[in-house]
């Protein structure tokens, strides 16, 4: 495992046995000086064991097969994520073995764990190691495990892990001043209990030569000089407003400020039953979501957004259902056409129009990524592109990468799609990716030559972390934004934020030894400090009411159909309910579900909703051949004896909910059948 010069000299003080951070740019290989660093620990002492933690699942059979894989001659090295059945046996396998690399979250589950069989200490381990390591704060899972380690380290314990941490970016933290910038590298360093943040000084030349920066260009462009789609659906939404009795309610339609606005509304109305305002604030967050769509991409797009949400299943009986459906209804064919004319569309897509005919020459080598805020619209960009006849042809070869979580807005990509993608693009069977943030940090992309942001407004990390995938020779970073708008402010803010960054590290690293040890371990007493009082609390929240006084609504209908005290939770994490009588509330609404993972002891079954009004509840899970309903607590409304609260995650109700127990589930279903 060969070294540059300024790899040896980022490795020095984790070769010395010291808790440090690597810090350098994307593409520099921190991976492969981490892998280094980890076969000199093992080398170094017989017994010795290293974790190699990865915040994203996809990054770890990446990590196992790049360039931990010289690792695997000598030692045992195994890679799990949340996505392999062998995670069911990962305390065991940890146990076997030299090098485990995995997700964070998996560690974390079996260091919380209170069965034998299944936990782990963080004496476990001689070395831990953390990708991507500034997600090691607030409630991150990383911040957690440390979290776990610096309570230990406080009580003495000596035989802890060392810690080595890798970033090409630890930014600001959001802190604006040198001052708040300092502080927040210096809890970075806390929460990693970092002895040495490291960065090249002796080899920068060399650094430098290696990791090429790309020409930045901001690709601008003007607002549509006529916008009779737009002002069509604003025009809608008015009549909506109106329809509600609330005319004045915010106008900045087409905003992330009208959203929240009406995301706040809709909870609102849900927690005091009124379904008329209710159902009038769900479609407005649609007609919004178009607006925001057609800000982004095509006007056809935003229209098939709209449609496809009127063409699901709607409670046709509901009055105020009536009335929104016959507005969109009314209109349809008025936005429909005006979708189709060329006259009116996005100004920004021409602008990508442009630069991806320039960058992409039918026999030349390009390779690009655009990256773009949803997967809605890497979708509807990956669409534009095959439509449009000057960009169709066989030198551009695209396809859409994102992420393999849940959401409402389009289908999800399982992370053997991923793989395949990001396979074919090294390859070179696609030369351009439309992807969202999944493809900024940590995945073994090839050089581009040309990385453009469309539309974006992200913060300074994300900024770098998408800069560093144009590394070929000669690149190009591109911004396309409407000019003077919010995102092109917010790249110009980025740019200083990452001189701050660099200024506030520095100064870091410059601090007398004993000022920073002393500044370390004051901050780490005050986060361990913090966090005991936050479980204490949340601990106390969760036994602030009896289950068996809390009531759960339908959040459409607002019929009540159980109580706290029939919730169980299934591997600490799904809610049940167990009570035979839930069953005549519920109807089947569709086909068995498709996860892109497998479960220990069940398996989804079909989506479940409300009797009354078909609103989604949940689904059935299929726990070793029983079917029970698991319940979506955002699809309910909560009733303690102190209010009615619309929630969006279990982990904030009010009441303890117990660990489901098959065995006396089994023996009283058993008692009621006779």
């Amino acid at each position: 495992m060969d070294l540059r010069g300024y790899q040896w000299e980022a490795v020095g003080p984790a070769l010395r046995g010291l808790n440090s951070i690597i810090w350098l740019p994307t593409g520099a290989g921190k991976t492969r000086a981490a892998a280094f660093v980890c076969r000199q620990h093992l080398e170094s002492r017989r017994g010795r064991r290293v974790a190699v933690l990865v915040n994203k699942a996809h990054l770890v059979e990446q990590h196992a097969q790049k360039e931990f894989q010289a690792l695997q001659k000598d030692f045992r090295v195994i890679a799990i994520s949340g996505d392999s059945d062998r995670r069911f046996f990962f305390a065991s396998l940890v146990k076997q073995s030299d090098v485990v690399i995995c997700t964070a979250q998996i560690l974390q589950n079996a260091l919380g764990s209170r069965e034998e069989e299944t936990s782990l200490e963080l004496t476990d381990f001689s070395l831990l190691v953390l990708d991507e390591c500034h997600h090691t704060h607030k409630e991150a899972v990383y911040n957690k495990i440390m979290l776990n380690y610096l309570q230990r380290k406080l009580r003495g314990q000596q035989d802890l892990p060392q810690v080595l941490g890798l970033t090409a970016s630890p930014g600001t933290g959001g802190a604006t001043s040198f001052e708040g910038a300092v502080e927040h590298i210096l809890q970075i360093c806390a929460n990693l209990d970092t002895e040495k943040i490291v960065s090249v000084q002796k080899e920068l030349q060399q650094l430098q030569s290696h990791v090429p920066q790309p020409r930045k260009q901001h690709d601008l462009c003007q607002e549509r000089a006529e916008d009779p789609f737009g002002e069509q659906l604003k025009t809608m939404m008015e009549r909506i407003q109106q329809y509600m009795g609330m005319p004045s309610l915010l106008q900045d339609f087409g905003t992330q400020i009208y959203e929240q606005y009406i995301v706040d509304l809709e909870k609102r109305a849900a927690e005091t039953f009124c379904r008329r305002t209710r159902m009038c604030a769900l479609h407005l967050r649609k007609y919004n979501d178009a607006l925001l769509i057609h800000d982004a991409v095509r006007m056809v797009d935003a229209f098939q957004c709209l449609q496809q949400f009127y063409e699901t299943e709607q409670d046709t009986k509901d009055p105020t259902v009536q009335f929104l459906t016959a507005i969109f209804e009314e209109n349809r064919k008025i936005l429909q056409e005006l979708a189709r004319d060329q006259r009116y569309e996005n100004p920004r897509l021409c602008k990508l129009e442009e630069i991806l005919r320039e960058n992409f020459q039918p026999l030349g080598i390009s390779r690009g990524i655009v990256f773009t805020k949803t997967r809605q619209s890497a979708h509807s960009l990956l669409s534009w592109l095959q439509d449009t006849a000057t960009l169709h042809g066989q030198h551009i070869r695209a396809a859409v990468l994102t992420g393999a979580g849940y959401s409402n807005q389009t289908r999800h990509m399982t992370p053997s799609e991923q793989q395949d993608v990001i396979r074919q693009f090294r390859e070179g069977t696609l030369n351009l990716l439309f992807s969202t943030s999944v493809a900024e940090e940590g995945l073994d992309i090839p050089e581009c030559n040309i990385v453009v942001r469309y539309g974006l407004m992200t913060n300074e990390i994300a900024m770098m972390q998408a800069r560093g995938r144009a590394r070929a020779q000669d690149s190009v970073y591109s911004v396309v934004a409407k000019a003077n708008s919010r995102e092109v402010s917010r790249e110009l803010l980025n740019e200083n934020l990452v001189e701050l960054m660099e200024k506030a590290i520095r100064a870091v690293q410059a601090m007398p030894e004993a000022e920073y040890r002393l500044k370390i371990m004051e901050l780490q007493h005050v986060a361990v400090a913090s966090w005991l009082l936050k479980e204490a609390r949340i601990s106390e929240q969760r036994r602030l009411h009896d289950p068996d006084a809390v009531l759960f609504y339908c959040v459409s209908c607002n019929v009540a159909v159980c109580r706290g005290s029939d919730i169980r939770m299934v591997e600490g994490m799904h809610h049940i309910n167990i009570n035979p009588s839930f069953r005549l509330y519920y109807k089947v609404t569709s086909g068995k579900m498709q996860f892109p993972r497998a479960f220990k002891d069940w398996e989804p079954g079909c989506r479940i909703g409300c009797c009354q009004c078909s609103q989604d509840w949940g689904m059935e899970m299929i726990y070793r051949q029983v079917k029970l309903p698991m319940l979506c607590i955002k699809n309910f409304v909560v009733e303690t004896p102190a209010e009615k609260k619309k929630y969006k995650k279990w982990s904030a109700v009010t009441f303890l909910v117990e660990e489901f127990d098959y065995l006396e589930y089994c023996s009283s279903t058993q008692d009621l059948s006779l």
